[in-house]
């Protein structure tokens, strides 16, 4: 008996085989290489990428995440994402104030300091009033922070009451920041003849903070015999974060 072959059957067998055998493989390594012979990821280009139509979204929240390419290593580089947290202004900023009427605890280090007792539902007026309890602010979010500590006295205050005192800025613990109180004199002799009342001072200064770390905003008082000049006074507190450490 003989049996003919149709060389076009075969053909057709051939290159059905071996599209079967080379989809086979890929879908058992789960890799697709583009213009690479050896994909190293389930998909794999080697080239450049253009992408002609994408939407728009209208604002970021923590449901958006942004790709970036990982440089860190040598050699082929991966996409990964960065979640838009660390983009938008999500929770970062803090502002309280307070005209008069409020008080001083003592803070327990020495020294003659004393933290100012503002309460962060009645007093806060943007931001998370429950980060501000009992005269401490607590940090939610890691970061670099912006932080401006003032008090005015909007009638003017007698340099000589307060003279030689200070705000003081407590990172947890530790000060991490002190202003003096002072004021312009105009002196002859070592006798004062005039002096301008002290409207105001401030620290403005940045801070490194940790999530959980805390801010405390303090008076030294050390031999001030009328505390009420101070508590007489408006506070302003202001907090914003500004970057990632």
């Amino acid at each position: 008996m003989v049996i003919v072959h149709n060389n076009k059957q075969i053909d057709m067998k051939r290159t059905f085989y071996s599209f079967y055998i080379i989809f086979s493989s890929m879908m058992c390594k789960g890799q697709v290489g583009i213009n690479t012979t050896n994909p190293k990821s389930t998909l794999d280009v080697n080239g450049n990428l253009i992408i002609r139509d994408v939407g728009e979204i209208a604002d970021l929240n923590s449901n958006i995440a942004i790709l970036v390419r990982d440089r860190s290593s040598v050699g082929d580089y991966e996409i990964k994402e960065i979640n838009s947290s660390f983009f938008n202004g999500q929770a970062t900023a803090y502002y309280a104030t307070k005209n008069g009427s409020w008080s001083l605890i003592n803070l327990g280090i020495g020294g003659g300091w004393q933290k100012i007792n503002l309460t962060g539902s009645s007093d806060t007026k943007f931001g998370d009033p429950t980060a501000f309890n009992n005269g401490v602010f607590t940090i939610q979010r890691s970061g670099l922070y912006a932080v401006n500590y003032e008090i005015q006295f909007e009638s003017g205050i007698n340099i000589e009451a307060v003279g030689g005192r200070s705000l003081g800025l407590l990172k947890n613990t530790t000060i991490w920041e002190q202003k003096r109180f002072d004021g312009v004199r105009v002196s002859l002799l070592g006798i004062t003849l005039a002096a301008i009342p002290l409207t105001s001072t401030s620290i403005n200064t940045i801070v490194p903070l940790a999530a959980g770390d805390s801010l405390t905003f303090a008076f030294n008082v050390d031999g001030l015999l009328n505390v009420g000049l101070l508590t007489n006074s408006k506070l302003i507190l202001q907090i914003y974060r500004i970057s990632n450490l």
